[in-house]
């Protein structure tokens, strides 16, 4: 059920920027477009991490987190893609699917690494079957 958590909510953030760059752009509301932007950039480039926070699995080490960090991983890497697609005139380039990956793991780790050291972390029981 963590992992469900964790996942969704973070889709569920990116989702909301998403639609609100939307909004922003279709407004001209330049301000509310770049804010919608930067929030897309840190959710989908760090989404493992904030799924991993938003379950409560952040410092876990438990199959549950490795589960979350797996799919959240490959969610953030395809919409890290997308990002760069977008920042790129709405064009691919070969290092897109390269570099994602990477970029992903990178700012999750940051994200994993400020709410463990912030203190920021809930208290979850974790049962012994995970």
């Amino acid at each position: 059920m963590q992992v469900v958590r964790g996942l969704a909510l973070t889709f569920l953030a990116f989702a909301a920027a998403f639609v609100l760059h939307i909004i922003g752009g279709a407004t001209n509301q330049d301000w509310l477009f770049a804010f919608a932007v930067v929030l897309i950039i840190i959710i989908a480039t760090g989404f493992s991490g904030w799924a991993l926070w938003f379950a409560g699995l952040a410092d876990s080490g438990s199959r549950a987190a490795m589960v979350t960090d797996l799919l959240g991983g490959i969610a953030g890497s395809l919409l890290t893609i997308g990002v760069l697609w977008a920042a790129n005139g709405r064009s691919f380039e070969a290092w897109h699917f390269l570099a994602a990956p990477l970029i992903e793991c990178g700012v999750s780790a940051l994200v994993v690494f400020v709410v463990v050291r912030a203190g920021w972390i809930q208290e979850t029981a974790v049962s012994a079957t995970s």
